[in-house]
C-alpha cells in the first residue's frame, strides 16, 4: 500500500467513486496531520481485514474507518470525498496511483498544519485540550495513533 497526497476535481461523488478502476481509499487532507497517521491506521485496517475482524463489505471502507477511528460508516465518510475541488491523501497500491492519475487525480502537496486543522482533528478524535497541553502540539500524531489503537482493540 501507498500513501500519497493530491488534488481531485469531483462533479458527483457516487459517479466517481463507481468508476474507480482499483481499491483506492480518498480522506479529506483537512483531517490529516501527517501521511504517518494514515499509514498506521491502514496497517491496522488490512491487519483487521486478514484476520476476519472487519467491520465494513469493502477495503477501502474499512481503511477510512480507522483513519476516523469509529465503528459508524456514516461518520467515516464525513473525511471522504466531496463535490468540487478535494485536497486528499489516497490510500491506494502503486498501480492504482497511475490509473488514479487517469480520472483526474493530481499528486501534490496539501498537507499543511494550521490552528483550524488542529481544533478539527481534535474534535474529530475527541481530544480534550488538556491532554495536548500535557504531552505537547507536536506529539498529537500520537494521541491520534492512540485513538486508532483503541478503536481497533473495541471492534
Amino acid at each position: 500500500m501507498k500513501v500519497v497526497e493530491g488534488v481531485v476535481e469531483i462533479k458527483d461523488v457516487r459517479d466517481f467513486l463507481s468508476k474507480l478502476p482499483c481499491e483506492a481509499t480518498f480522506i479529506n487532507a483537512e483531517y490529516v496531520l501527517d501521511k504517518e497517521v494514515v499509514e498506521f491506521a491502514a496497517k491496522k485496517a488490512k491487519k483487521a481485514w486478514e484476520e476476519g475482524r472487519r467491520v465494513a463489505r469493502n477495503f477501502s471502507t474499512e481503511i477510512l474507518l480507522y483513519v476516523a477511528a469509529t465503528r459508524q460508516i456514516r461518520d467515516a465518510v464525513k473525511i471522504g470525498l466531496k463535490e468540487g475541488r478535494n485536497e486528499v491523501v489516497v490510500v491506494a497500491e502503486e498501480n492504482c496511483i497511475e490509473k488514479l492519475k487517469k480520472l483526474g487525480f493530481k499528486e501534490e502537496n496539501v498537507l499543511k498544519i494550521d490552528e483550524e486543522k488542529v481544533e478539527k482533528v481534535m474534535k474529530l478524535y475527541g481530544i480534550e485540550e488538556k491532554e495536548v497541553e500535557i504531552v505537547g502540539k507536536e506529539k498529537l500524531p500520537l494521541l491520534i495513533r492512540e485513538r486508532i489503537v483503541l478503536f481497533d482493540l473495541s471492534k
